[in-house]
């Protein structure tokens, strides 16, 4: 005789949201224990949470095209830094981490451009590069 399955539909909402906020499976089991009175193992809870098709991690990130143009218009429009472009994000509601951006970024061909600072900085660094090896190379292409 098979075991009668638990219905944790009631508890569903609750038993996501307290994953979502990092809630191991373990603390899970002795919360709904404390608060509704019900028993249920660590890897019940674990099933149930593959069942209905809860990841910690989202896998769809990669191919979610809404959130690829929303970084795209980020980078390129509003022309956010990475971490602005995070919080951005996370406030939106998707779940994506700093190393994830930066890898669909860069599988977007959106590379990060150096500061107008920055660039001026490697400018001036470039001309004054350019001023001390020219004379010589001209030095060295027309002895007298």
């Amino acid at each position: 005789m098979p075991r009668q399955q638990i219905n944790l539909e009631p508890y569903r909402e609750e038993i996501i949201s307290l994953f979502h906020h990092g809630v191991s499976s373990d603390a899970i089991s002795r919360t709904l224990e404390s608060r509704h009175n019900i028993q249920v193992k660590e890897r019940t809870i674990q099933s149930r949470l593959r069942k209905w098709g809860i990841r910690k991690r989202h896998r769809t990130t990669t191919s979610d095209e809404a959130l690829h143009s929303r970084i795209q218009i980020l980078f390129l429009e509003e022309r956010l830094t990475d971490k602005a472009m995070l919080r951005v994000l996370q406030q939106e509601g998707y779940g994506i981490s700093e190393r994830t951006l930066r890898r669909l970024r860069f599988k977007l061909g959106l590379h990060a451009r150096a500061s107008s600072e920055q660039e001026q900085s490697q400018n001036q660094q470039d001309q004054d590069h350019l001023a001390i090896s020219l004379p010589q190379a001209v030095i060295q292409a027309h002895p007298v």
